[in-house]
């Protein structure tokens, strides 16, 4: 299991950032073009996501939350299709002076069974990782600061 995190420090209170991050409207993008929980958000509610891209398939993926602490912890699991594996992702607010430092926190086996081994592979993949979540937390900062 690979743990890639990354941090920011947000000029917000986390009640702000939490709501935020776990308001389904806001999970919504260019490709997800739709969020369905299966109840109210807490620890063991399922979340569906459905996902179009650009060539127009449609993909559902299927989540629980895993980790749910009011204004402090949102985490979900991923249940991936063969040969990929689940990936648990974090996000961990902490107060930081008159903001708040946000963690996102992902445990990924970035080489399951079943995939090509290639010399330098999951280093690769770890970097694209954590440079796609920096960009993900500088967006939420741009977002959530204006």
């Amino acid at each position: 299991m690979a743990l890639i995190e990354v941090s920011t420090t947000i000029n917000k209170p986390a009640e702000k950032i939490f709501a935020h991050i776990t308001n389904p409207d806001n999970m919504k993008s260019q490709y997800v073009v739709s969020v369905a929980f299966d109840g109210p958000l807490k620890v063991g509610t399922k979340c569906t996501m459905t996902i179009k891209s650009t060539q127009g398939v449609v993909n559902e993926i299927v989540s629980e939350i895993v980790a749910y602490e009011k204004n402090k912890t949102y985490g979900t699991k991923t249940f991936a299709k063969p040969p990929a594996s689940d990936v648990v992702s974090t996000y961990i607010l902490e107060a930081a002076g008159s903001g708040t430092k946000i963690t996102l926190q992902t445990e990924a086996n970035l080489m399951p069974a079943g995939m090509p081994s290639v010399p330098g592979m999951e280093d690769m993949m770890k970097k694209q990782m954590m440079t796609s979540y920096e960009s993900t937390l500088a967006a939420l900062k741009k977002t959530i600061e204006g």
